[in-house]
């Protein structure tokens, strides 16, 4: 097999979605404590305190993981204080270069389910499949895949539900992508079907990324729903500046008139701060800015 060139389709448009949502902890209205770290019989450690703004909860989580190299397998398991664990075994590059496969047992107080999970990369594409068994609402099926060559991917993704009284199409998403090591630009159609209280939506939209400066990056996001038809388009701008190695800043601003900062501080290799607010601009005086802290140890 050649180099893989062919992102999978959740990687198609990662780099734009990284600037515009990662490093900006207030939009989630959480502050997080975590740790990341390598014990000594080579069990990766993580571990987490989030709390939310809105209710005041604090959620912890710790997994733990480990990979036996001779055999390719990796055994992870998660467990959280809402009572909800997961223990996942996976194989990759063992039957076939390039193929993953994992099965996950996921133990929820309100469901309790087999995950399936089939990954394959190829230099000229990637297919995946998943399969969640024993849920309450049916047997939920996705997949997707990617193909292209010379910077171009096209991809594609689908979920469907399979439920004891009837079947439903949950989601389609496609992607047409072109990609460079410092410029990304792709079209994208999603399709979602109504859930609760959530109404169907049929967007589409524009991504793009571009680093034209070693320390400076930018980008944004175009997207229209088509339901209800005289909805307006939604526009968002991102901003990433390095001024050195150990720090960070971000901005965004979007047409709901929110404006996102963001400053990351690399203290050392073991301690890292992320502090980021979120600022209604056309509500200053009544809406005070939403703050969002999150702190990261690793050893």
């Amino acid at each position: 097999m050649g180099k893989i060139t062919v992102p999978f389709f959740k990687d198609v448009t990662k780099r734009s979605s990284d600037l515009l949502t990662k490093d900006f902890p207030a939009d989630k209205q959480e502050n997080k404590v975590e740790f990341k770290g390598t014990a000594s019989n080579d069990v990766k450690i993580e571990a987490n305190i989030v709390t939310k703004h809105v209710d005041g909860s604090s959620t912890g989580t710790v997994t733990s993981k480990y990979t036996n190299k001779q055999y390719g397998t990796t055994t992870t398991l998660e467990l959280n204080t809402k009572k909800e664990a997961k223990l996942e075994v996976s194989m990759e590059d063992y039957h076939a270069p390039g193929l993953k496969t994992a099965i996950a047992l996921n133990h929820k107080p309100s469901d309790k389910y087999v995950t399936l999970t089939t990954e394959y990369k190829h230099e000229h594409g990637t297919v995946t499949a998943q399969v969640d068994y024993g849920k309450s609402a049916g047997i939920l099926l996705e997949g997707s895949a990617s193909v292209g060559g010379q910077g171009f991917t096209l991809a594609g993704n689908a979920q469907y539900q399979i439920g004891s009284n009837d079947n439903e199409l949950k989601k389609l998403h496609s992607i047409l992508g072109y990609s460079t090591s410092d410029f990304d630009i792709a079209i994208f159609a999603k399709h979602t079907a109504p859930e609760g209280k959530v109404e169907e939506k049929n967007i589409m939209g524009l991504s793009y990324y571009h680093k034209f400066a070693p320390n400076w990056v930018v980008g944004g996001e175009a997207t229209f729903d088509t339901i209800p038809p005289e909805a307006s388009p939604k526009l968002a701008f991102g901003s990433q500046y390095k001024f050195a190695e150990d720090t960070i800043l971000k901005a965004k601003f979007d047409t709901d008139a929110k404006l996102g900062l963001g400053y990351q501080q690399q203290f050392n290799k073991y301690t890292k701060f992320t502090l980021g607010a979120t600022i209604d601009t056309k509500n200053v005086s009544k809406a005070p800015a939403q703050f969002g802290v999150t702190v990261s140890f690793t050893n």
